[in-house]
């Protein structure tokens, strides 16, 4: 039943449901289900009827024949008694008969099985072989012979080969299992014939009724064709429906499936990334505390234990610069063992000599012995002798002696004791060596191996107490002399070197017996404060002043060779002119005050000092911090010691290059800087000892510095705006005959023309005089009264604060760089009426000192003393003042350091204030910005890596335009000017005094207000200006340059004319301003007591370089177009159109692309963009330079804006948008050059 049901569903899956066997087959399972009840058993003959017809079938199945008896059989006819054969026998006969029969023949049969029999008369053909029974036997005679086989396999003997006994068992096994594959054979043939039934095996025509169709039955088929067709269709389109859904859903499950397997993988690679950040960031937080932990080991000076974090870093440039000091180190210590026991042997045989001579003349004293009397002398190494008139006289011995190094005057007897002495003192030099080799001493130890503790000064030094430093650097200099060493003193400035040179003269004079003479070289403009500071600590101590006319000096020499002196003063200059006579004395001191001067080894002062002059001990004084420039501090130390620094190359090559012959980087960290520095230190300690105020800040009061900005006046504004733009200088028109009209001069040196305007205008005297016009004022053109303060912005302000500081009694200092600017200051006293004292570089030397003791006198009256920086910032005392004004600052910042310790140094008594003046949004805010950065190079001592001066006038020529154009967008600090109250708190030391300074401000302005409508303004207003100073641009522009250049510098016939060009050529101004040691000319002029370089070869080189630079001037004159080129306005709008044409360019979707690009990402947010990027630009800033005329053409604009692109695209990720709009924008601004380069040419033919 279970098989009929499986064929009606799979027919009715397929759609046959008008196939007539599938009613065939419902009727057989309706039948089979009625009969399913009833069950009746077969009769034996009925089963063997049965057996017959399944043989039968199953023969028919296989498309083999049937012999007449089985036919028979089948169809009831001559029945015979069953056959007792199995069925597998049968399905065996079966298969014996198969094989033979071809295809074609079962399909000759098949039909013919059902055709039936016509003949007439029944004749019975003979029986043939019955086929069963043949193969009954054939199966017994297989048995048998299996049997026969098994019996003998078993009876086999047991000693066999392995490999036969095996094939003989495998043989054996299979002939066992014959039984179990015959049931498996005849199993597996019953489950594959179960679903062969009658019908499908016979003829179903035979079986069959035929059934007549009619018209309705037709139409019924006809109808359920048409519904099954209908049905298929759906069918097929409903599976076709469901595979586009199931493929759609599969696709859409594929894409979710990856989509999981991204988000895994991007959490995974984030998490990767996390940890190795993570791992990373920890990582580098243990290296810089490791860094830190070294770097606190450098500067503390543990030496161990930095090693061993070296050791444990392994760095190999850090462990061969440690291992390249240690080696330096050794050689220096050796060096300075030699020299030791150099000097000591030479004290020895200059005092056996002495001793020699002494008896030689005692023992033939009364012979009458004369100088031509003979010494016998001796050769050491051969003992050979020279013996009468062989040997050399009294006065040929020592000339003798240093001609022929190894010979000695014989001795006496009588010399025995002394000779004891000396063999003592050699001993003792041999004992201290060996202990240098058999101990572990110090470089420094080793320096100073005699040490003398120091606890007073000497009794002869009078007036006063030496600071507790002061002892510690009396104590060093003794150690210097004890242990036959030269050094530097380089206490900062106001510390008393003086005073400490002075304890150090008499201190020797009176412990060591050591009379002099001294010889101290200074400038002139201290001589007399020298002469002065003796006066009054050492008034016993002989001292001559070395200085005057000729007839002064030749009444010095005559008390020089008299010896009735211990000190001698003299200057530079004198010691180059008068060295003939300077040289004939055997110095025993040589101090050289401001000892900088001696950093070129090869000026002349250094070359006549070490080839004429002869001094056991060298000492320099200074106090400005070592230069930067290797070959300068080598040249300091080469005069000192010149048998320990011998080599400059050598000292270049330890502390520059270190890494030079390494085939490494030369570009050092700034660990590997600081570890050059403090071996730089370690080599100078020994040598040189420098104490900064701020170590004995507990024994100097205070000192405060404040910057105030000051505004610049409407007259200041106009002439500076126009100078700093184009380089010229506005004026009236006059110098071409157009009186009133306007007109331009050119000026060279623009920066110090912009320098000259923030301090006053009026140093230009042509503004002075037409000002006066412009005024009414009638005279000598020379403006005085309110308008002098009026016209600058500096001037404003002092004139607020200094009758505050005269009201509280504060003494003040003013420094100026330039004289004509004091002699302005100079009428706007006398106008106040203030008493002032003025010291510059054309006072005279015996002027200076005369000038001070006016102002330190305790009783003195004078309020203020006004200075230059250059002549009256060096050496001077003036601790009577407590106010310093800087009123404009210096490119060197030691100059100004210099002004400053005038008044804080020892001896002050109130605390120190420093007001430096500056002017808002002016070239000062540069040069101060320049010093600072100048200072903060030069407290490192040394800069490694910045000695070999390689930079080039290019970067130099930046450096110029960059003080020149500053960018106002980028300046951190705000250009606030100080409203009255905050220069109150920045003056006033005291409570009392803030409230007194802003009483006087409240009345000043009270007085101001009571002039009404005739009240003017602190500063000029543009208001007040003549017409010809407020032109508009355009008309300026129009202006041609005039060619040669008229002398704008004069102030007044009764005003010294200086020239502030400097008699510099432009690459020589570059250069002084990149190394900030630019010098004015009315100081270097005025003060040349004060240098070396007064020679006579000197003079010839300023004046040859005056020459040359008259006609470098003559050759360079300004034509319009090569010299000065006038922005074009028209150029100008063209570039401005072009560039906001791309700031206002939008895409498709209104997005504005120039956005991002119109200003720089902060520092904070993205600190790695500027370490990428090297030139960072706006279009902001794009604009900004167009509109200061920097861009004279398309391509200059073109190449900086291709430039901002390319800054995007190396900072951006390819495909990120900001990187897809810099090329976009790029593409916009070449069309729109195009653009309007085309509209422009077109307006041109128009025109």
């Amino acid at each position: 039943m279970s098989s009929l049901q499986k064929v009606i569903e799979t027919m009715e899956e397929k759609g046959l449901q008008e196939d007539p066997r599938y009613f065939q087959l419902l009727a057989l399972r309706a039948r089979q289900s009625n009969n399913m009840g009833e069950k009746q058993a077969f009769t034996a003959q009925q089963l063997h009827q049965l057996r017959i017809q399944v043989m039968a079938y199953r023969l028919l199945a296989r498309n083999q024949p049937l012999s007449q008896q089985l036919m028979l059989a089948v169809q009831g006819m001559g029945q015979r008694a069953p056959v007792n054969s199995s069925q597998g026998s049968a399905a065996a006969a079966s298969n014996l008969i198969g094989p033979g029969i071809s295809s074609k023949t079962s399909y000759q049969i098949c039909p013919q099985t059902g055709i039936k029999s016509n003949k007439v008369t029944c004749v019975e053909k003979p029986a043939g072989l019955d086929p069963l029974l043949i193969l009954q036997e054939r199966e017994n005679r297989v048995t048998t012979r299996i049997a026969l086989r098994m019996e003998q396999l078993n009876s086999l003997p047991t000693n066999m080969p392995e490999d036969l006994r095996t094939h003989v068992q495998i043989e054996l096994r299979m002939l066992r299992v014959l039984n179990l594959q015959r049931q498996l054979r005849s199993e597996v043939l019953a489950c594959t014939r179960k679903d062969t039934t009658l019908e499908s095996a016979v003829d179903i025509k035979d079986y069959r009724r035929t059934k007549k169709q009619g018209l309705r039955e037709a139409r019924a088929t006809e109808k359920l064709e048409r519904q099954q067709r209908l049905e298929i269709e759906r069918k097929r389109k409903q599976t076709h429906q469901e595979l586009i859904n199931s493929v759609l859903q599969h696709g859409k499950d594929f894409k979710e499936h990856y989509r999981n397997n991204m988000m895994k993988l991007a959490r995974l690679n984030k998490a990767v990334l996390a940890y190795h950040a993570n791992a990373e960031r920890e990582q580098k937080k243990e290296q810089e505390r490791i860094e830190k932990e070294r770097m606190r080991r450098l500067m503390a000076e543990d030496e161990e234990g930095y090693r061993k974090l070296i050791d444990q870093k392994k760095d190999k440039r850090l462990a061969f610069l440690l291992s390249q000091t240690d080696e330096y180190i050794g050689n220096l210590t050796e060096m300075v063992k030699q020299h030791k026991i150099e000097q000591k042997r030479k004290q020895v045989e200059e005092y056996k000599l002495k001793k020699k001579m002494k008896k030689q003349q005692d023992n033939k004293g009364d012979e009458d012995e004369n100088e031509d009397t003979h010494v016998e002398v001796i050769e050491i190494a051969t003992g050979r002798t020279l013996i009468g008139e062989e040997a050399p006289t009294i006065s040929q011995l020592s000339a003798f002696l240093e001609s022929h190094p190894g010979w000695e005057p014989i001795e006496s007897e009588s010399e025995e004791e002394d000779e004891e002495k000396v063999k003592e003192t050699i001993q003792k030099a041999k004992v201290e060596d060996d202990e240098y080799k058999t101990e572990e001493h110090t470089y420094y130890n080793i320096a100073h191996t005699v040490h003398e503790v120091i606890t007073e000064q000497a009794s002869i030094m009078v007036n006063g107490k030496l600071k507790e430093y002061q002892i510690k650097g009396l104590e060093w200099l003794v150690s210097l002399f004890n242990n036959n060493l030269n050094g530097i003193l380089a206490d900062e400035m106001g510390l008393g070197k003086t005073i400490q040179t002075i304890a150090l003269v008499t201190y020797l004079m009176e412990k060591k017996k050591v009379n002099g003479p001294f010889l101290i070289i200074v400038p002139l403009s201290t001589l007399s404060n020298w002469m002065l500071e003796f006066e009054k600590w050492a008034p016993s101590v002989v001292v001559v002043s070395y200085k005057g006319s000729p007839s002064s000096r030749k009444t010095i020499q005559s008390q020089m060779r008299a010896a009735k002196f211990n000190v001698l003063l003299t200057t530079y200059e004198y010691i180059i002119k008068d060295k003939a006579i300077l040289t004939r004395l055997q110095w025993k001191y040589m101090i050289i005050d401001e000892g900088h001067r001696m950093k070129n080894h090869h000026c002349k002062l250094t070359q006549v000092l070490n080839t004429h002059y002869l001094a056991s001990y060298r000492l320099l004084l200074t106090g400005t911090p070592l230069q930067n420039k290797l070959p300068e501090l080598w040249a300091l130390l080469n005069f000192l010691l010149p048998s320990i620094f011998k080599s400059c190359n050598t000292f270049e090559q330890w502390f520059n290059a270190p890494f030079a012959t390494t085939g490494e980087k030369v570009e050092l960290n700034e660990e590997e800087t600081i570890l050059i520095i403090r071996r730089l230190h370690k080599v100078l300690r020994p040598f040189l000892l420098r104490r900064l105020k701020k170590e004995v800040e507990s024994q100097l009061p205070d000192k405060i510095e404040y910057i105030i900005k000051c505004e610049m006046s409407g007259l200041q504004k106009v002439l500076y705006k126009h100078m700093q733009s184009k380089g010229v200088l506005l004026t009236d028109g006059s110098e071409k005959g157009k009186q009133g009209k306007g007109g331009t001069k050119a000026l060279m040196n623009t920066i110090v023309q912009l320098r000259k305007l923030c301090n006053h205008p009026f140093m230009f005297q042509a503004i002075e005089e037409k000002y006066c016009e412009h005024v009414g004022t009638q005279g000598s053109g020379v403006i005085t009264g309110p308008d002098l303060y009026r016209a600058s912005g500096k001037f404003e302000l002092l004139d607020r604060i200094l009758p505050k500081l005269k009201v509280t009694n504060h003494r003040v200092l003013l420094f100026c760089q330039m004289t004509q600017l004091m002699t302005i200051m100079e009428d706007y006293l006398n106008w106040k009426e203030y008493k002032y004292l003025r010291l510059d570089g054309t006072t005279k030397a015996e002027d200076r000192g005369n000038l001070l003791k006016k102002f330190n006198d305790p009783g003195s009256d004078y309020f203020l003393f006004l200075l230059s920086t250059r002549a009256g910032g060096l050496g001077l005392n003036l601790q009577a003042a407590d106010t310093v004004i800087i009123f404009d600052s210096d490119w060197n910042p030691h100059q100004d350091l210099q002004a400053q310790d005038r008044a804080h140094r020892i001896g002050q008594k109130n605390e120190v204030r420093v007001l430096r003046l500056m002017t808002v949004n002016s070239v000062e805010e540069r040069i101060l910005a320049a010093a600072k950065y100048k200072l903060n190079m030069d407290e490192k001592v040394i800069q490694a890596g910045m000695f070999d001066q390689k930079s080039t006038g290019s970067e130099r020529q930046r450096f110029l335009q960059s003080i020149l154009h500053q960018d106002d967008a980028e300046d951190e600090e705000e250009n606030e000017v100080p409203d009255d109250e905050m220069v109150n708190q920045m003056i006033a030391r005291t409570e009392g005094e803030f409230e007194i300074f802003q009483k006087l401000d409240l009345e000043r302005k009270q007085e101001e207000a009571k002039l009404g409508l005739n009240r003017k303004s602190r500063l000029l207003d543009e208001t007040e200006l003549p017409d010809w100073l407020v032109k508009n641009d355009d008309e300026i522009e129009n202006w041609t340059y005039e060619k040669d250049e008229d002398t704008f510098l004069a102030r007044s016939s009764r005003r010294k004319e200086v020239d502030y060009t400097d008699r510099l050529t432009e690459q020589e101004w570059l250069k002084s301003i990149y190394e900030g040691t630019i010098e004015y000319e009315d100081d270097d002029d005025n003060d040349d007591d004060d240098n070396d370089d007064n020679s006579d070869d000197d003079k010839k080189k300023k004046k040859t370089r005056k020459l040359k630079n008259k006609n470098k001037e003559s050759n360079h004159s300004r034509p319009k177009k090569q010299k000065r080129r006038v922005i074009d306005q028209k150029m100008k709008r063209v570039l401005k159109k072009l560039l906001m044409t791309v700031v206002n360019y939008a895409d498709s979707t209104g997005r504005v692309l120039s956005k991002p690009f119109m200003k720089l990402p902060s520092r904070r947010e993205l600190p790695d963009y500027y370490e990428i990027i090297k030139k960072p630009l706006t279009i902001n800033k794009l604009l900004q330079n167009v509109e200061n005329g920097k861009y004279a053409d398309f391509d200059k604009l073109e190449k900086d804006f291709m430039q901002l692109c390319k800054n995007a695209q190396i900072y951006n990720e390819e495909a990120s948008l900001i990187y897809e709009d810099s090329v976009v924008l790029q593409s916009v601004f070449m069309n729109a050059r195009q653009y309007i380069e085309n509209e422009d040419s077109n307006s041109d033919i128009d025109d």
